[in-house]
């Protein structure tokens, strides 16, 4: 069977355009490329996501992203080429886009448009985002999803007000990294979308990233000719991290997610970790070896290409979760830790807290220590500390033990020096009472860490606050408590609490103690109300479009991921997108 062509023609608009009022009126999830045979199989299947997408074909206008940022390489190279694409298309009656890797508009040329002011109420501003999932199927967002070129016309478009257009985009790609940077697109009216439109978007996209890869620098050539070697010597998942890039092979992608890339900056900035292997557990869970190849940098810069190696689990016990002790599952729940922590206090053994940074390890272990002790006399150490004076800290803690502290805690306790590892493991066995250290997920002194995790015969995992929504109110209860007077408890109103419990908390705990003390300062009463809250929290706050539209569509991946068993083969085709879309999006919602 012969493909589908683009439509040209008014009979052809209005039939797609049946077609698409007949999916409308359908569950999304019934609709079938298959049961519209006149219609290309792309379009249908982009109507579908648009819907699962709550795209709303009657909206107009643009939501314009907040974090958007328009200094970027890809802008800077690409404006010559666009202010001569102005030149190109000033006879066609089109308009030139350039948006980047968030399909977000970076720089825009307007050809002419005689007499025609609806063309310009489609143009969108710098910043708004024009992907599929926020303004449904059009030549860009198209692209976006599909990354390949892509053009559609007329009544094809989700959305009724651009049905007077023909769209078209094309994927760049940055010819260094092998990453999409962005997408061109121009836009004509469809009487003028003729078939040499998308060769000529083409070819300009080309020009663009032959200037992408003539702008790099010569440290930044050798930095890529390092990855890319890596990539030939070892294959599966390399990592390349450098002050000012962070790229990873699609093995990596596999195993590494958005917020494993300040772990992995971390390793690639430290000096001494350089042409060493190292032991780190990444975000998901899994523990990797990191071969660490320093690539040479200006003065004040750091570079390294890290090979990344997955560890079996039965090669897991140098970090600390042995089997002759407990450990706790990374799906518990704070109270399922809390109670876990009582009981391991409660049986006289050390408990190691892990977790994100500033996900509260201080707070439940003080919470935990002061309720076993009864009398709130708890011994603190920060192991970070130990490097100013190591004899002297490790002193002070044998002190604390041969004077019979009743609890000790020690933060950071995998940071100390490798060379107190041996005592600081031997004087936590001797404390009397009960002891806790905390670290974050894989951290420390890689000499030291695996010795003191061992010592721990209980490791509990304090899940980050975005995992804690149904605790939000008694936690910030609880952190009231501690920064108010007793005689004058804070309480926060309902609809102060409903907006924190909204906010994403990349900095867990830690952020919420920082928001809540502030709004503490402000207020003049014993409640704290919306006012108080800083301005991204309070009634001020212009919550963006974007964000009522990427948590519907987390929403849907993750009943998607559960009524598929976690099986991301089966998700893209129950959503109707390629296997790849779904990796990227599970990492855009850290859900990898």
């Amino acid at each position: 069977m012969d493909p589908v062509p683009v439509p040209r023609t008014a009979v052809e608009w209005d039939r797609v355009r049946e077609a698409k009022e007949e999916v409308l009126s359908r569950d999304p999830f019934t609709v079938s490329p298959a049961d519209h045979p006149h219609v290309r199989p792309e379009v249908v299947s982009s109507w579908r996501r648009s819907m699962i997408a709550g795209v709303d074909p009657g909206s107009t206008g643009f939501p314009v992203d907040p974090e958007f940022r328009s200094s970027t390489r890809l802008a800077a190279v690409a404006q010559p080429i666009m202010n001569r694409l102005k030149d190109q298309i000033s006879d066609l009656n089109s308009i030139g886009f350039l948006t980047d890797r968030a399909c977000r508009l970076l720089t825009a040329v307007v050809g002419d448009f005689p007499g025609d002011g609806r063309i310009h109420q489609l143009m969108p501003h710098l910043g708004a985002c024009v992907a599929e999932e926020v303004i449904g199927t059009t030549g860009l967002g198209c692209a976006h999803e599909l990354q390949r070129p892509v053009v559609i016309s007329g009544s094809e478009h989700f959305r009724t007000d651009a049905e007077m257009l023909t769209t078209t985009g094309v994927v760049i790609r940055d010819p260094f990294t092998k990453r999409y940077a962005g997408t061109l697109g121009v836009h004509c009216r469809r009487e003028y979308g003729s078939a040499a439109i998308l060769p000529l978007v083409v070819e300009i996209g080309r020009s663009i990233e032959t200037q992408l890869l003539a702008s790099r620098t010569d440290v930044e050539r050798e930095f890529f000719d390092a990855f890319s070697s890596a990539q030939r010597r070892f294959g599966g998942a390399i990592v390349g991290v450098s002050s000012r890039v962070y790229v990873a092979s699609n093995g990596a992608r596999d195993l590494v997610c958005d917020a494993d890339e300040e772990l992995l900056r971390s390793v690639a900035a430290d000096p001494d970790a350089a042409g060493r292997t190292l032991r780190r557990r990444l975000r998901s869970g899994a523990t990797v070896r990191i071969e660490v190849l320093p690539v040479s940098r200006p003065r004040g810069e750091y570079a390294a290409v890290l090979v990344l190696v997955p560890v079996e689990r039965s090669d897991s016990g140098a970090d600390g979760r042995h089997a002759r002790g407990w450990t706790g599952d990374r799906t518990e729940t704070a109270a399922d830790v809390r109670a876990s922590l009582d009981r391991a206090l409660s049986a006289g053994h050390p408990v190691l807290l892990t977790g994100e940074r500033g996900s509260g390890k201080r707070h439940e272990a003080r919470r935990a220590l002061t309720a076993a002790t009864g009398d709130g006399t708890i011994v603190e150490l920060d192991g970070t500390l130990a490097h100013r004076a190591p004899r002297d800290w490790a002193d002070q803690l044998s002190a604390r033990v041969r004077s019979g502290a009743t609890a000790v805690l020690i933060s950071h306790v995998t940071e100390v020096p490798s060379e107190l590892a041996p005592t600081v493991a031997d004087l936590i066995t001797r404390v009397p009472g009960p002891v806790i250290g905390t670290t974050a997920h894989e951290s420390g002194s890689d000499d030291a860490a695996p010795l003191l995790r061992e010592t721990f015969p209980v490791t509990l995992t304090v899940p980050p606050l975005r995992e804690r929504r149904n605790e939000f109110a008694e936690l910030c209860e609880d952190l009231l408590t501690g920064l108010g007077r007793p005689d004058e408890p804070v309480a926060l109103a309902p609809r102060a609490l409903a907006a924190l419990a909204a906010g994403d908390w990349p900095g867990n705990v830690r952020q919420l103690v920082q928001v809540l003390t502030s709004a503490r300062i402000r207020t003049t009463s014993l409640t704290i109300d919306l006012p108080d809250l800083p301005a991204q929290y309070g009634p001020s706050r212009n919550r963006s479009p974007l964000d009522e539209v990427h948590r519907a569509e987390r929403d849907v991946l993750m009943a998607a991921l559960r009524a598929a068993g976690g099986d991301r083969n089966a998700v893209a085709e129950r959503l109707g997108v390629s296997r790849a879309t779904v990796y990227r999006k599970l990492k855009r919602f850290q859900l990898h």
